[in-house]
């Protein structure tokens, strides 16, 4: 086999991607049978928007972490609750303004200690803990979070929106380390301040009260490759990642093979117009992160990786809903 089929290879046998091939049955089930399951910027995104009186809107997302981390690492548990869906709201261009929590457990120890890692994510993220549940004598050991935040209703961000022509860049902080709990995530929080942290998160803030983005999502268990994916497949839209790119821009700690299926921790993928590159750049800079343009988006059905003179599908759209079904108008008036 060549280097990309290799690479092809790998990502299709990833636990990352391939977990989100339920996706698309779940949602869809959602928006055809719940109530109001249709509505914009809800099913679908990674925060969900919703619309008030006014100028804000409401953002609201929700994430689990794995019974195995909880189990080895209930404090890193704990604290990847927070980090998930603070993630999630920053994604969006907002602000978090809450988190909850659900626990269960039966050892005080891991019990105990997922509080840790919760209190350490709310000092970290500077997000009030408002709400929880918590079963202490439980057979089943997991944490649940939900995180709240509000973003202006013109400043909001999809994971939908990638329009044809489009620059694909990876924004993520070089300062970090391979985790120490999870092997296939790059760590930018661990021993850095709340201000630290902060201000490389609000750099989503401020790129969004600019109009400099048309999609943006962060980068999750799925990896660099499976959250393009995502993307693209939402908005309609296929595309390319370059990945001679990917690896010219990779912190040198960390392979190829390995950084295209990492969990990035204070990582986004987002989709904007090349017009918008220069600025974007010196914003980031400005908060202390890296820019990486890493390949465009097209009106193709498909995702497509590129190695050298290399070019394979990855994703294939045209056979149907694969990561997740196709979003709706992203229209914010």
């Amino acid at each position: 086999m060549t280097d990309l089929e290799d690479i092809l290879h790998l990502l299709n046998e990833f636990e990352g991607i391939s977990r989100k091939y339920v996706l698309p049955a779940i949602i869809g089930k959602l928006r055809s049978a719940s109530y109001n399951g249709t509505q914009e910027h809800g099913l679908g995104e990674d925060s969900a928007a919703i619309s008030t009186t006014s100028d804000d809107v409401v953002l609201l997302t929700t994430d689990a972490i794995v019974e195995e981390l909880c189990l080895n690492h209930p404090r890193a548990a704990g604290f990847n609750a927070v980090l998930a869906t603070v993630m999630d709201i920053y994604a969006a261009g907002g602000t978090p303004t809450s988190f909850a929590v659900a626990l269960s457990y039966s050892d005080t120890k891991i019990g105990d200690q997922l509080l840790e890692g919760l209190i350490d994510g709310s000092q970290s993220f500077r997000v009030p803990i408002v709400r929880g549940h918590t079963s202490p004598h439980s057979r089943l050991t997991y944490v649940v979070g939900s995180a709240t935040g509000t973003v202006r209703k013109n400043s909001l961000l999809t994971s939908g929106g990638a329009e044809s022509g489009d620059a694909l860049v990876l924004l993520f902080d070089r300062v970090g380390q391979r985790g120490a709990s999870y092997k296939l995530g790059w760590d930018s929080v661990t021993g850095q301040s709340s201000e630290h942290i902060v201000k490389r998160l609000s750099v989503m803030n401020e790129l969004a009260s600019e109009h400099l983005l048309t999609a943006s999502k962060d980068i999750s268990v799925a990896g660099l490759v499976g959250t393009a994916g995502m993307m693209l497949e939402y908005s309609g839209k296929g595309g390319v990642i370059d990945l001679d790119a990917v690896d010219a821009t990779r912190p040198q700690s960390i392979d190829l093979n390995d950084w295209i299926r990492m969990y990035i921790s204070l990582g986004f993928l987002v989709a904007a117009s090349n017009s918008n590159l220069d600025r974007i750049v010196k914003i980031v800079e400005a908060h202390e992160m890296t820019t990486a343009k890493i390949g465009f988006v097209d009106d193709g059905r498909s995702l497509r990786l590129k190695l050298a003179s290399e070019e394979e599908i990855m994703f294939d759209y045209s056979k149907g809903p694969l990561l997740i079904p196709k979003g709706e108008s992203t229209d914010t008036s």
